[in-house]
């Protein structure tokens, strides 16, 4: 599984625009079927994340 690392403008970016959808961690956890750690880690500056975490994070905040 490729993982890229997560600078923090686009973490930062992802941070907002779950808060902007009114999305608690949980609330995309369930839209995502990731978890609350895979979520958080990927809104963490610098983190390795698995591409398709990514993907599914950003399809449910499109």
């Amino acid at each position: 599984m490729d993982q890229i690392s997560t600078p923090k403008t686009l973490a930062s970016h992802r941070r907002e625009r779950r808060l902007a959808k009114g999305y608690s961690l949980e609330d995309l956890a369930v839209a995502t079927g990731l978890t609350v750690a895979e979520i958080a880690a990927a809104e963490e500056p610098g983190a390795q994340v698995p591409e398709n975490h990514v993907a599914r994070i950003e399809h449910a905040l499109a």
